[in-house]
């Protein structure tokens, strides 16, 4: 796998996530482009990604987060886990087949919902550094 492909699969996810989030509870979605690589296994690298979905109106947050581990739930051979933020906020992770890991929390007290993400590990192609931002 090269760098595209694995951040290509991240930030997929990622915009599948948010778009679980009911149009009118969106008032501003941002996803990071670029950002610098951190290491993998067996020298490998992944590529970190976030995407921020300020909230809106009347949210529920256990129930937005319950609405996102069903659909990750539902693709095959994923882990998925339903925890708290340190601050006792609603978090659910995932474990991709790849390796890859993805996390959505609400956060700034009800007022934000962050997607994170990690792609699945690749190798460096010609041409790439690890300390430059992709």
């Amino acid at each position: 796998m090269d760098l595209q492909t694995a951040k290509g699969i991240a930030m997929a996810l990622e915009d599948e996530t948010a778009a679980l989030v009911p149009s009118e509870n969106v008032g501003d979605q941002s996803q990071l482009q670029m950002t610098y690589l951190l290491g993998c296994a067996n020298d490998t690298l992944a590529w970190p990604g976030r995407t921020t979905v300020t909230l809106v109106g009347d949210v529920d947050a256990e129930a937005m987060i319950d609405v996102i581990a069903s659909a990750w739930e539902q693709k095959d051979g994923v882990v998925v886990e339903r925890r708290k933020t340190r601050q006792g906020a609603p978090r659910v992770d995932m474990t991709g087949v790849q390796g890859d890991f993805y996390s959505a929390s609400i956060w700034a007290p009800g007022t934000e919902l962050q997607i994170t993400s990690f792609s699945p590990c690749f190798e460096l192609e010609g041409g790439t550094k690890p300390g430059m931002k992709y």
